[in-house]
């Protein structure tokens, strides 16, 4: 087959959506011919990475009307010229999705639409956003944030018909809001297709507790309010538990990330302050992988997660998991939940002081990943799924 990938953010990037795409990208790239169209950031236009051919565009959504601009004629001219078998589009309220939606009967090739849940599907009211609207100087604030409101909503109404396009649509898992969302609508089109991790995380079998190391919390996640790591600085600075330390991971420096930095030196002037903090940016890959091996316990604190692919890691490696009841995280057996910084200090505690928890629950995790996480297994489903649709098109054509 010829496959192009329509996706938001590729390799060498390190968030969610990259990794995903890069284990199948590369996984599908040794049977057959597959070209990867990305956002651009800071990379280069053009390149190749382990059989798989990169394109990079500019496209970046508008930040009055919503919609996104950029190099829309340039992607339909790589796939018109490429003539794809299987067009797959990641991600809703991405460029790929906005921009081809509703054109897709007019691309070669069957569509597959590749979701990684969605953040559009809360309660919008634009009546209630036209009522804040007040005269004074911010008012075209006021207007811009009439006209998102009116947009997302629209957006979401939309959504059945547009995915009801694809030949195929895949859900991270059953409990996905989208997914149930898109069942209610009646349609047909779905499948499950979870995240994975890589092989090296199932390693690391943090639940063989080693008594002698200090015990590690561990989060690796953008450096962004959604992802509330002050509220985990707070709860481990409450916890004060000598001979630990806490790791947090982001991708790049910026507003929030400067915030923690100080969060975390106002903590270590606290004369009594017994642990250890890290705040770290811009490691390489390598580099996260090697703190997941001295790590003990994942901490999250999301307010809104799809499908965590740090978490994923997590459960592989075997670290008992605290976390905000959040997207997947729920389904993995041996994860604790908790609400408020005070239930999380507990939690906290607690894993330092019963390694048995850490044990029992950190190989339920595991054994749970092992079922579910595997690359090769996920690889081998998208493959199969993408199969059946070409060779329907292939009878078509014969008759």
């Amino acid at each position: 087959m010829k496959i192009l990938f329509l996706t938001i953010s590729y390799w060498p990037s390190q968030d969610g959506v990259s990794q995903v795409m890069q284990y199948l990208a590369e996984g599908l790239a040794k049977k057959h011919e597959v070209r990867v169209v990305a956002g651009l950031s800071t990379f280069s236009r053009r390149e190749e990475h382990n059989h798989v051919r990169i394109d990079r565009i500019k496209a970046a959504r508008n930040r009055y009307f919503c919609y996104f601009q950029g190099e829309k004629a340039l992607v339909k001219n790589y796939i018109m010229e490429y003539q794809p078998d299987i067009l797959a589009v990641v991600c809703v309220q991405s460029w790929g999705y906005d921009w081809f939606k509703r054109q897709l009967n007019s691309l070669p090739g069957k569509k597959v639409l590749l979701t990684h849940g969605a953040s559009c599907l809360k309660e919008y009211n634009v009546w209630e956003q036209v009522k804040k609207i007040r005269p004074r100087r911010q008012i075209i604030a006021d207007l811009v944030r009439v006209g998102n409101e009116r947009y997302w909503k629209r957006y979401q109404k939309t959504l059945p018909a547009d995915i009801a396009r694809f030949d195929l649509a895949a859900y991270l898992f059953e409990n996905d809001i989208l997914y149930q969302y898109m069942c209610k609508s009646g349609l047909k089109n779905g499948m499950i297709l979870e995240n994975a991790v890589e092989d090296s995380f199932f390693e690391r079998k943090a639940y063989l507790i080693d008594s002698t190391k200090e015990l590690v919390f561990i989060n690796v996640s953008n450096y962004e309010k959604r992802k509330d790591q002050a509220k985990i600085l707070s709860a481990y600075a409450a916890a004060n538990l000598q001979g630990t330390g806490l790791v947090l991971i982001g991708s790049k420096e910026n507003e929030y990330y400067r915030e923690l930095v100080e969060k975390k030196q106002e903590i270590e002037k606290k004369t009594d302050f017994r642990g250890k903090i890290e705040i770290l940016a811009g490691i390489s890959r390598n580099e996260v992988r090697e703190r997941y091996r001295e790590a003990d316990v994942y901490v999250s604190a999301s307010s809104w997660e799809a499908m965590s692919i740090s978490i994923c890691e997590a459960a592989a490696a075997g670290l008992l998991i605290l976390s905000t009841d959040t997207g997947h995280v729920s389904q993995i057996p041996g994860a604790q939940l908790f609400e408020t910084q005070e239930e999380l200090t507990q939690l906290m505690k607690r894993a330092y002081e019963e390694p048995d928890l850490r044990r029992e629950n950190g190989m339920l995790a595991n054994a749970y990943a092992e079922e579910k996480y595997r690359t090769q297994k996920k690889v081998d489903l998208l493959e199969q799924k993408m199969l059946e649709l070409t060779i329907t098109k292939d009878k078509r054509d014969i008759v």
